[in-house]
């Protein structure tokens, strides 16, 4: 049992350092950087989501790519080297000061975090289920949320420190390469499932269309408070001493409601739960506009942090569920359509935001998309007489 529990632990702690490299420090360090990149380098909120956007622009060329063939049997390498990329592209953000260059090196970062959380899911999770423990098959998932968290710490001290954007970069860059060591030791092989090769058989199914497209909506809704929360909390009278800690609070929240959710899932259903988590993040988008002070950004924080890595660990489990077909393809698809509406909605919220002078109109609008979400998260078949379940 002893030796049992370590094989899990390991492989949790692995899937979690490859999570907290790609995704929470090399997707997520630009949130809390930004603030620093708009004053020092005087670029508009509109270039600031313009940047962002083209990393998930990268990310969704990333999910569609891992679908290809040519990666059927070289998953561990292609992790590997997503590995390096990831951390080649956060270090070579401080080597650059134009909006162009930023561009190009956010897509590619982009593209490896993809590949990082795809092909890590797929080498991660059945290994994890093969030995009999489902429930924390996507607890590699705080990973995000851990890497939120350290490189948000990070980031304030230098600041306050008095080193310039540049530095805030380089210093996560050294934060990934130390997490790299425990992905290159400890990875596992990948686990062939029965249902890998695709089969010809396989029909339209609608409940997972349907999940796609929730999961699309839910990343435009969460990503202009992620992108521009410690922004907005820089610039807002009144909140500039949140800055410190608004994404730190995110990252927090986020690392125990991993477990919590799934759980929470497991009991009333995922769709269900995702149903709950959407909408709750679509009040905690709203908590600033409502309040416009502390307690609406503090909230708004630890209701984003609380649900938003969550949804994305119950979706890819819930879209398993409802795809006849191989994790790895479910995950790319899904990941696909979250890439799409994340795409957009950086670049989208940062013209709001310039043409109003407001972050409360851009919020509204994804608060509105993430109640949308809510809804067609269910899945239909609970609904529908058995002889029809088949169909969708």
């Amino acid at each position: 049992m002893k030796n049992f529990n370590y094989k899990v632990l390991v492989l949790i702690l692995t899937g979690t350092a490859a999570l907290a490299l790609a995704i929470g420090i090399g997707r997520f360090t630009y949130t809390p950087i930004l603030p620093f990149m708009l004053e020092e380098l005087n670029i508009t909120k509109t270039e600031g989501g313009l940047i962002a956007s083209w990393n998930f622009f990268g990310y969704l060329c990333g999910s569609l790519l891992s679908i290809s063939s040519i990666f059927k049997k070289r998953v561990k390498l292609v992790f590997f080297i997503s590995i390096v990329i990831s951390i080649s592209t956060t270090f070579l953000m401080s080597m650059a000061d134009q909006v162009i260059f930023f561009i190009i090196i956010r897509f590619v970062s982009g593209l490896s975090s993809a590949f990082v959380l795809i092909f890590g899911t797929a080498l991660i999770l059945p290994s994890i289920q093969a030995i009999g423990k489902k429930s924390l098959s996507t607890s590699h998932f705080m990973g995000v949320g851990f890497g939120i968290v350290i490189s948000s710490i990070l980031v304030t001290i230098l600041g306050k420190l008095g080193f310039n954007w540049d530095d805030l970069w380089i210093g996560v860059a050294v934060l990934s390469v130390i997490l790299a060591f425990p992905i290159f030791i400890f990875t596992p092989n990948e686990i062939l499932q029965h249902s890998y090769s695709q089969n010809s058989n396989y029909k339209y199914n609608f409940s997972f269309s349907l999940i796609s497209i929730s999961y699309g909506l839910y990343g435009f809704g969460y990503v202009i408070l992620g992108t521009f929360i410690s922004a907005m909390a820089r610039e807002t009278s009144g909140l500039e001493a949140t800055e410190m800690y608004v994404w730190l609070l995110v990252g927090l929240a986020g690392i125990p409601m991993v477990i919590f959710w799934p759980w929470f899932g497991k009991k009333i259903g995922n769709d269900l739960a995702l149903f709950l988590a959407c909408f709750i993040m679509g009040l905690g988008v709203l908590m600033p506009v409502i309040f416009e002070n502390k307690v609406g950004i503090t909230s708004a924080s630890l209701l984003l942090g609380s649900t938003f890595i969550p949804i994305t660990a119950l979706a890819l489990l819930e879209g398993q569920t409802r795809y006849n077909g191989s994790i790895r393809v479910s995950t790319a698809i899904l990941t696909s359509s979250f890439s799409v509406g994340q795409m957009i909605g950086p670049y989208f919220g940062g013209v709001i935001i310039d043409l109003f002078n407001s972050y409360s109109i851009a919020l509204s609008i994804s608060s509105i998309s993430l109640f949308i979400a809510s809804i067609l998260m269910i899945n239909p078949t609970r609904f529908l007489n058995r002889k029809f379940r088949d169909i969708l």
